[in-house]
C-alpha cells in the first residue's frame, strides 16, 4: 500500500506543479455562440511583454474564457484590460471594446534576515 501511495505521489507531482498559479482568468461569454468555422481569442493589455497576452485561445474546458499564467511575473502594480476578438474566416478579426480595468499587486520578496545568532534571552 505504501508503494502505491509513493507511485501516486510521483505521478501527481508534475500535474500539481503544472497547475500552480496564479492565473489571470475571465468568465466565459454567456449567450454567445461562435459561428461555425470561426474562433475566439482574447487580448490583454497592461502586462509585461514577457507574458504572451495577445491572441490567447479560449479555454478548452469552458471553465474560463481564458486562463493566462502569471507565474514568474515581476513584483509591482498592474492594471489590465481585456477584449474579445472574433476571428472570422471571411471578414478577418473583429474585436470588442476594452473591458473595465482590473488592478492587482504582486508583492515583492521579503529581504532575508539581517543577522541570525544564538542568545540566552528571547
Amino acid at each position: 500500500m505504501k508503494k502505491i501511495l509513493i507511485v501516486l505521489a510521483i505521478l501527481l507531482f508534475p500535474v500539481l506543479a503544472f497547475a500552480a498559479g496564479p492565473y489571470l482568468v475571465a468568465s466565459p461569454l454567456s449567450g454567445y455562440t461562435v459561428p461555425t468555422g470561426d474562433t475566439l481569442t482574447y487580448n490583454v493589455t497592461g502586462l509585461p511583454s514577457s507574458i504572451s497576452a495577445t491572441n490567447i485561445p479560449a479555454d478548452s474546458t469552458g471553465t474560463y474564457a481564458f486562463a493566462l499564467s502569471l507565474s514568474g511575473i515581476a513584483s509591482g502594480s498592474y492594471t489590465v484590460t481585456a477584449q474579445t476578438c472574433l476571428n472570422d474566416a471571411t471578414w478577418g478579426q473583429e474585436c470588442s471594446a476594452q473591458s473595465s480595468p482590473f488592478s492587482f499587486v504582486v508583492p515583492s520578496t521579503p529581504a532575508p534576515p539581517s543577522s541570525v545568532s544564538i542568545s540566552t534571552k528571547q
